[in-house]
Order: C-alpha cells, then sequence, then structure tokens
C-alpha cells in the first residue's frame, strides 16, 4: 500500500472533526456541517480506495444524508414523490439490476447506491430549506469554507495528492478535492452568488469576483466556460446588452489574467506554465498546442474514448442496444483502449468514459437512455418553471455549465462530492416551497 500523503490525511481529521456536528448538532449547523464535506475527500486525487477510507466517504455520502433525512422526517418535503425523483430512483434501480451482466459488478453496485443517496440528500436539503435551516447565512458559511479550503490546501500542500497536475505544471487551486469537482462547486456557487435577492450589488460583485479567480487559479475549462455562460445569462435577463457583455468580457479578463499574476507572486526559481484557460484557447485559435500538451492534452484523452466507445456501440449486438453492456461497463473500454494506463484491480470503471451521455448509452442502452433524458429534462423544466425565482434563475443560470460537464467530466458517479453538492444546492433552493399551512417543524 503507498504512503499516504500529509493533504489526504488533514482531509480525513477535518472529516472526523465535522462528522460529530452533523450527527447531533443544531439544524443550521449539521447541515453547514455536512455541506462542507464536499470539500473533503478521503481518498485522496486518482488513488486506489482501500477498506477503511472508502467506508469513511460511504459516511459522508450515503449514512450521513440518510441521518439527516431522517432527523427531517416531520419537515415537508415532495423529492420523493416528484416525477423527477421516482424517475431517478428507476434509472438507480435500472442501474442495479445492469450489474448483472457487467464485467464490474462491485463498481455498478457502488454507482447504484450511489444514485440512492444522491435523491436522499436532495431531499434533506429541501426539508432543510423548508425548516430555515438553508437559508443564506448557511449558503455564506458554504461558500466562505470552500473557498478557505482551497486557499489552505493549495498554499500548504503543494504538489499533494489533490492539485497536483503533472510534473512541470502549475498546481491547480482546489479544497481536499480533485481540481475539477473543486471547478463545477465554484460554478454552482458563481450562480447562487448572481440570482441570490438576500444580497448587495457590492456585496454580489465581490463574491463572484472571488469565485472567478478562484476558477481562474484552477484553471479548468469545462466550468470556467459554465461559469461565463452563467454570468452572461445573468446579463442578459436584465435585457441591458451592453452591460451583459461588458460583464463576460470582464470574467474573461479575470480568469485569464489571475494565474498570471500569481505567476509573478510565484517562489519558484522558474516562473510555471501558461494559463491552461488561455492555453487551450491558443491551442484552438491557432491548431497547434503547447509541447507539453497543457492546452488540449485531456481532450485528446477524452476524444480517443470516445471514439472507442462508439466503435464498441456500433458493433453491439441488439440486445446491448436495447439494455446496454452493465453498469460501469466502460471500465472494460477503458483497458481495452489504454493497457498501459489502466489496471483492472486499480481502474475506476464509474470515472473513465467522461461523457455521460455516451456512457449512458452504452452502460444502459435504449431502456436507461429514455429515463437519464426524463431526468435531465425534468431538471430543465423544473428551472424554466421557476425562473421567475430567484433560486430557480440561478438553477437555469447553471444548466449550461452542467450540460457541459455532463458532456465531458463523470457526473452521476458523484455522491457525497462536490459536482453534486452544488448541483443539488440550486436543486433544493429551487424546488416548490409547501403548500401553505403544513407544519414547517425543525430537527426531531
Amino acid at each position: 500500500m503507498p504512503p499516504t500523503e500529509l493533504d489526504v490525511i488533514v482531509a480525513r481529521a477535518l472529516l472526523l472533526g465535522l462528522i460529530p456536528v452533523a450527527l447531533v448538532g443544531p439544524p443550521r449547523w449539521a447541515v453547514t456541517a455536512w455541506l462542507v464535506m464536499a470539500n473533503l475527500d478521503a481518498t485522496g486525487s486518482g488513488q486506489a480506495t482501500h477498506a477503511q477510507v472508502g467506508w469513511l466517504n460511504a459516511l459522508k455520502a450515503v449514512a450521513l444524508p440518510a441521518w439527516l433525512l431522517f432527523r427531517l422526517r416531520s419537515v415537508p418535503g415532495q423529492v420523493y414523490v416528484s416525477f423527477g425523483g421516482r424517475v431517478w430512483l428507476l434509472l438507480a434501480g435500472y442501474a442495479a439490476v445492469a450489474v448483472l451482466w457487467s464485467d464490474f459488478p462491485l463498481a455498478g453496485l457502488k454507482l447504484a447506491v450511489g444514485m440512492v443517496a444522491i435523491l436522499a440528500a436532495l431531499a434533506l436539503l429541501e426539508r432543510a430549506r423548508n425548516a430555515g435551516a438553508l437559508d443564506r447565512t448557511v449558503m455564506l458559511t458554504f461558500l466562505g469554507a470552500t473557498l478557505a479550503l482551497g486557499i489552505l490546501q493549495t498554499a500548504f500542500f503543494t504538489d499533494g495528492s489533490f492539485g497536483f497536475a503533472g510534473r512541470g505544471m502549475p498546481q491547480r487551486l482546489t479544497s481536499f478535492v480533485a481540481a475539477q469537482q473543486y471547478a463545477a462547486l465554484l460554478a454552482a456557487l458563481v450562480a447562487w452568488a448572481l440570482w441570490t435577492a438576500d444580497l448587495s450589488a457590492r456585496g454580489r460583485t465581490l463574491l463572484v469576483l472571488m469565485l472567478l479567480a478562484a476558477l481562474a487559479a484552477n484553471g479548468s475549462r469545462t466550468w470556467s466556460a459554465g461559469a461565463l455562460a452563467a454570468v452572461a445569462i445573468h446579463g442578459l435577463a436584465s435585457r441591458r446588452l451592453l452591460p451583459a457583455v461588458l460583464r463576460v468580457a470582464a470574467a474573461a479578463a479575470l480568469l485569464a489574467a489571475v494565474p498570471a499574476v500569481r505567476r509573478e507572486w510565484s517562489a519558484k526559481p522558474e516562473p510555471e506554465p501558461a494559463n491552461r484557460l488561455t492555453a487551450t484557447a491558443s491551442a484552438l485559435l491557432t491548431g497547434q498546442d503547447r509541447a507539453d500538451g497543457m492546452g488540449l492534452g485531456t481532450m485528446r484523452f477524452r476524444l480517443a474514448m470516445y471514439r472507442g466507445v462508439l466503435r464498441e456501440l456500433r458493433t453491439s449486438h441488439p440486445w446491448q442496444w436495447l439494455f446496454g453492456h452493465g453498469t460501469a461497463a466502460g471500465g472494460q473500454v477503458a483497458l481495452s483502449l489504454f493497457p498501459a494506463a489502466y489496471r483492472r484491480e486499480s481502474l475506476d470503471a464509474n470515472r473513465v468514459i467522461h461523457n455521460e451521455w455516451l456512457r449512458v448509452a452504452y452502460e444502459w442502452g435504449l431502456v436507461g437512455t429514455v429515463l437519464w433524458l426524463t431526468v435531465v429534462g425534468s431538471l430543465a423544466s423544473l428551472a424554466w418553471r421557476r425562473r421567475g425565482e430567484p433560486a430557480g434563475g440561478a438553477l437555469l443560470a447553471y444548466l449550461p455549465a452542467l450540460l457541459l460537464g455532463l458532456t465531458l467530466e463523470n457526473v452521476i458517479d458523484g455522491a457525497g462530492n462536490a459536482v453534486t453538492a452544488g448541483l443539488l444546492v440550486l436543486t433544493a433552493l429551487a424546488l416548490e416551497p409547501p403548500p401553505d399551512g403544513l407544519p414547517r417543524r425543525g430537527f426531531s
């Protein structure tokens, strides 16, 4: 077993410190503690999970949401009886059944359990909102803790397990989670800060600038583009085109400038490479990437994976077209395409395709695809119906980022992590409030 990185040990310690708060703390503190845990991964980025660490993450992702939901059982909530919630449970059930013909049944079962846990997390957040335990104070505390943990991890654990991007590459700003997960959470918080009605104009501007600066230092192309889309939608919603264009231009300039400023302040003897965002833009515009592949390196991997999945789909049996190759079966495609990079005993079969649309089509076939599209459509319908409310506007503005993330990242296997934390908070805030006259009692 490889030695454990110091930042992973710190993440576990922080988790152990927050768990009692989530278990027995007052409503706001319990919900806040659980949300902050989304910034803490007890395994380390890119490391294989062993039993001890796996159970700690499972406690955060599965057991705690179930416990908090039990504590909130007296508060009204409608997630489980909603159309989208029922279809998501059907999809989770189908994912569990599809492990029967998968090459990675344990990974597939883990995914199915995680999908149920995601719905439980949404249900508890909806009830927390209805009980007054998910308000501006909680959100600001969550946002502040997210930024503080990012600064802590990046400043004191350089080249550790989480923010390390490769030899010669700049350290990516992230909390104690993978950098892409952290960026997804930042993009969701940008949408919330733009649309919440509980902030002054000055406070809103300050928060958005801080979050965009953090995204720039993180360097995620996918989620930075999503955050820019949220800024653009917010500007266009004001029906003033010129201010909207200026806001997007200012945000893009900030995303490009922050890493350059950080390089100038770097204490390393040699300057860090160029900004990941500007390197990608340059490669797209000129058609020529840097020698180190910073601009399009990961995209080459993704395109190779997509071609491999499409090739497997074209040669599939009609039965596989209908029912899929099995939950987590995408791991076998990765093993066949990149035998030198992956080993069956350490491969995370749920995180290799990097495209949830292809992943659903390949692993769950036509049956799963219909259920999946219904869930996504239900979420989009909710955002559109609630667009007149600030929370609905925030969810609607985040949808482009989410759709881009579903196309380039792994989102479904996200129980308890930073990606789903941002999405679930926005969704819970946007859900229909309970009918008047129903009790809104708090924790039991």
